[in-house]
């Protein structure tokens, strides 16, 4: 009995932490820039790829990514234009998505919050 009220305190507060480590889900709006010298997708991968992200452009105007991390994945869809870019949640493993709150582990937003800077840095650097 007493290993049983152990491993639920246990759980209970594996659990508290998880919910404790949850934030909204914030996508990145639309953002407008100029870009010079190249073109929107060159700068969405190439901002990709200095920050681990996988992309892969699924239709002419769309690029979906995914990001994996010690066990954790998330996937977002960046739908672009010539100069414009957006960021989208689409998916994620481990991450304790929940759909009718729209919350999520914080750490997604640190990583979404980071492509979204180093997108805007390779549209101005190019």
């Amino acid at each position: 009995m007493k290993k049983q009220l152990i491993f639920i305190a246990i759980a209970a507060a594996g659990a508290l932490a998880a919910c404790s480590s949850l934030a909204k889900v914030s996508d990145v709006p639309t953002r407008n820039l100029t870009v010079n010298n190249t073109t929107m997708r060159q700068a969405i991968f190439a901002a990709g790829q200095k920050k681990g992200w996988s992309m892969y452009e699924t239709k002419q105007g769309v690029v979906d990514a995914t990001l994996s991390r010690r066990g954790h994945e998330v996937q977002v869809t960046i739908p672009y234009t010539d100069h414009s870019y957006a960021i989208h949640y689409k998916n994620s493993t481990n991450m304790y998505y929940n759909a009718k709150k729209n919350k999520i582990h914080r750490k997604y937003n640190q990583w979404v919050r980071n492509l979204d800077l180093e997108i805007t840095r390779a549209a101005e650097q190019f």
